[in-house]
């Protein structure tokens, strides 16, 4: 009797034994699974936040290229188009142009301007103002989408006259944004954000330009200007305007794709 009770202790202890172990295995598998999840839940998000995609927009050279290489140009205003200018009637509506359709030009295009000055931010009031000329030049008609410049200057190293012989000739290229809006080239504005997402722009900001090309689309000049005492390099300075009715104007945070405001104005 002794010897069945002592067997049946044995057996419990053993069960309760096996039964703990199981549990911490359980236990162990369950933790393991936790630590898991919250490394995928990591590891998804530094995914995301690698991923954003910065805000690039369209290529003004690739598009004036374009326009000039198939040679796009508009249609000869109607009686109706003529009549409506002539009493000021404003209209959007616009012929359809199949050069336009064909290149995928004839859609909304967004034209990014940085912006290293003009904007400021109070940090008692989280309120950001904009304040940008996007001029780049007082002798600029319209606003500079962009500007390269190839070749060495010449000035404080030779005299007019070796300028050209010394190898000191310069090509400038531009390419500018026509509004029409009375020669507007200063964005303004003002926006509410607050501290989290003035700091998560870190400093990086721009201006989108968001519009459709209109009628004449493109004109191109070309200056030549030869070496003088002032400034004794050879220059040639192609200036190519795009006519664009602008609808939209954003400020964006280019590198983090964030769009902060959609609602600035044009200003002289």
């Amino acid at each position: 009797m002794f010897h069945l009770k002592s067997t049946l202790v044995h057996a419990k202890t053993a069960c309760v034994l096996v039964l703990m172990a199981m549990l911490t295995q359980v236990g162990t598998q369950a933790n393991a699974v936790t630590v898991n999840r919250a490394a995928n839940v990591e590891t998804g998000a530094s995914t995301n936040i690698s991923a954003a995609r910065p805000f690039v927009g369209d290529d003004p050279v690739a598009i004036r290229d374009t326009l000039a290489d198939r040679h796009i140009n508009a249609a000869p205003p109607s009686l109706r188009d003529r009549v409506q200018g002539l009493i000021h009637i404003p209209t959007h509506k616009q012929r359809p142009n199949p050069d336009l359709t064909a290149a995928n030009l004839d859609r909304d295009l967004f034209f990014l301007v940085r912006v290293p000055y003009g904007i400021r931010y109070r940090t008692e009031t989280h309120q950001l103002t904009v304040n940008a000329d996007l001029s780049g030049d007082e002798n600029q008609r319209g606003i500079l989408l962009k500007k390269t410049t190839t070749g060495p200057s010449g000035r404080g190293l030779v005299v007019a006259p070796e300028a050209k012989s010394k190898g000191f000739v310069q090509h400038i290229d531009m390419i500018e944004l026509e509004s029409g809006e009375s020669k507007k080239t200063t964005v303004r504005g003002r926006v509410m954000l607050s501290r989290a997402a003035y700091a998560e722009a870190n400093g990086d900001f721009a201006i989108v330009l968001v519009g459709r090309l209109v009628p004449p689309y493109l004109i191109d000049r070309s200056d030549h200007r030869d070496p003088t005492d002032d400034e004794p390099t050879d220059i040639t300075t192609r200036t190519s305007r795009l006519y664009v009715d602008i609808r939209a104007i954003w400020l964006v945070s280019p590198q983090r794709g964030i769009v902060l405001s959609k609602t600035l104005h044009l200003s002289k």
